[in-house]
């Protein structure tokens, strides 16, 4: 990200924070990807258990995964198990009995809606119940002006990208377009659209971040 395009955010940003919070939302902002790993590492104690959703952001622009369990954290990731189903389905439903999950997001809107796109289904319902604490943390390249631009993101960008990435045979993994498929393959199955703070979410706090992050 450039500099000018990094300063064009920096004066977006505080709106989009003030609608976050008008959502109940303990909202944040961070210059930097080491800025906003650190600030997470320091809201989790040692010893809670945390779960990961599917997100590059998490693994590979914060390294949080590593960074937790070097602090004394359980972390139940299920991209470790990317061959052995059940024991990923195993570690996908654990992800709703954690102290905290943490998530990134397809798509926030300037009006501080969240929106994400799932194939099995555990980082929209671990957003939504189940969780005491939710930490989501999104670059500014996930910045969208409204809910239908958001959606038309998840679907025909971030999805695509991510069909690619695990060399899955779908057609948008082929075209870069969505195409509402049939594919056994499809990883977009659950669309969840935050409109404010789930109430079964004790807190949920969203980063934002100024720089590009994940897809």
């Amino acid at each position: 990200m450039r500099e000018a395009e990094r300063d064009y955010y920096r004066k977006k940003v505080p709106k989009i924070l003030d609608e976050l919070s008008k959502k109940e939302y303990e909202a944040c902002f961070f210059e930097t990807a080491e800025e906003a790993g650190q600030f997470i590492l320091d809201q989790i104690k040692a010893g809670e258990l945390v779960g990961t959703g599917g997100s590059v952001t998490l693994r590979e622009d914060l390294g949080l995964v590593e960074a937790l369990r070097n602090k004394g954290n359980t972390v139940f990731d299920h991209w470790e198990d990317e061959e052995n189903y059940e024991k990923r389905i195993e570690l996908k439903r654990k992800h709703r009995e954690v102290d905290v999950f943490l998530s990134s997001a397809n798509a926030i809107t300037e009006e501080g809606i969240i929106v994400n796109l799932d194939g099995g289904g555990n980082r929209v319902a671990s957003t939504c119940s189940g969780p005491k604490r939710v930490i989501l943390v999104a670059g500014l390249n996930k910045l969208v002006k409204t809910t239908d631009d958001a959606i038309s993101r998840t679907r025909n960008k971030a999805a695509p990208i991510n069909a690619v990435r695990k060399s899955l045979k779908t057609p948008c993994a082929e075209t870069g377009v969505c195409i509402d498929c049939d594919s056994p393959s499809r990883i977009c199955a659950a669309l969840l659209i935050l409109l404010k703070k789930p109430w079964d979410i004790d807190a949920f706090t969203v980063i934002l971040v100024n720089e590009d992050l994940g897809y």
